[in-house]
């Protein structure tokens, strides 16, 4: 703790020394009577226990008035200093955009579904960055666009999240098939079947591109980070318009990170294609769908985020009133109570 004026805090602290030595000349050396009316007490009236005692508090009160009146003008003097901490605050930083970007065929429910849970710890801790959600199958559809409004995009993930474990259970014979499985179903899979006789489904490329293009203000705002979280088994069963490296590609002109998450069952071309592509683009490529392996992966890739920033601290200085200005409120209180007993 240090004070912006200790100057006054020194004069208040003189003023009380002088205080106390005042007292202690006045009650060291009492004036003797001089003029006016001074009562008779006999002396047999000094000897009574009543008269002692109040003599006894009188002097007790007297004394705790004098420590409190040193108090409160020290208390004042440290008030008038301006009492204050200083700190080192990591800034809010408000340049970095995060899309999560998932491939919602059916071979990928388990993976998302164990990482939007996870997901879900990183959003709560985001502080003005904007996220977004895209979901794609024979087309890719913006489920949520970039927003920092992290509520909704909870909500969100969380309507995502049981609409991908009802499937699982359904498709795993654990429930039945029901009007809120049909509801959810949809929620999760509106949009992303367009063209699906034709064209097939699992089109990796096309979905990556379309959250490379959902930043939408690249080049009005060229210097924010922007990163992408991409989930899929990369197993294609359709006609791509753009294949994952031009995708890819497409982000590296975009400066977009891209971190890759594949299935634990990733044929081994795929998995060293979308290996390729991810570290193309400064990222890093993961697999796996075990609940704690998509734990650590989460924990890296927010890691690895933090490090895309251009982190900033500044000092913070915050000023510290309050117990200071309690206990005045207090000395001065109980001074008038004092007061009030004594008489004065």
């Amino acid at each position: 703790m240090e004070l912006k004026n200790p100057l006054a805090l020194y004069i208040c602290a003189g003023v009380a020394a002088v205080f106390v030595i005042a007292a202690f000349i006045n009650i060291r050396f009492k004036r003797k009577y001089k003029g006016g009316k001074k009562a008779y007490l006999p002396e047999y009236l000094k000897k009574e226990s009543l008269y002692k005692t109040r003599i006894v508090w009188y002097n007790i009160l007297k004394y705790i008035l004098i420590i409190l009146i040193i108090t409160s003008l020290v208390l004042s003097g440290f008030l008038m200093a301006r009492p204050y901490k200083t700190e080192s605050k990591q800034l809010a930083n408000y340049n970095r955009d995060i899309i999560l970007c998932m491939d919602i065929s059916t071979t990928c429910d388990n993976l998302n579904a164990t990482l939007i849970d996870k997901l879900e710890n990183v959003v709560r801790e985001l502080n003005g960055e904007r996220f977004g959600i895209v979901i794609f199958n024979t087309s890719p559809v913006l489920l949520c666009p970039l927003t920092n409004d992290y509520q909704y995009i909870i909500e969100v993930l969380d309507k995502v999240k049981e609409g991908l474990k009802m499937r699982l259970d359904y498709s795993n014979g654990r429930i039945l098939y029901s009007s809120k499985l049909l509801e959810l179903e949809a929620y999760i899979s509106n949009g992303t079947l367009v063209d699906n006789a034709e064209r097939g489904s699992s089109i990796i490329g096309d979905g990556l591109a379309a959250a490379c293009l959902d930043f939408y203000d690249y080049e009005e705002k060229p210097d924010r980070t922007r990163v992408i979280i991409l989930s899929t088994d990369n197993e294609l069963y359709g006609e791509e318009i753009i294949t994952l490296p031009e995708a890819g590609e497409m982000c590296q002109e975009r400066d977009i990170t891209v971190f890759g998450i594949g299935t634990e069952i990733m044929a081994a071309p795929d998995k060293a294609m979308m290996k390729s592509v991810v570290e193309d683009t400064g990222g890093t490529f993961y697999y796996g769908e075990d609940r704690d392996i998509v734990g650590n992966i989460v924990d890296d890739i927010r890691s690895q985020m933090a490090t895309l920033d251009d982190t900033r601290y500044e000092i913070i200085e915050t000023e510290m009133p309050e117990k200071a200005f309690g206990l005045l409120l207090f000395s001065i209180s109980l001074m008038l109570l004092l007061a009030f007993i004594l008489k004065v």
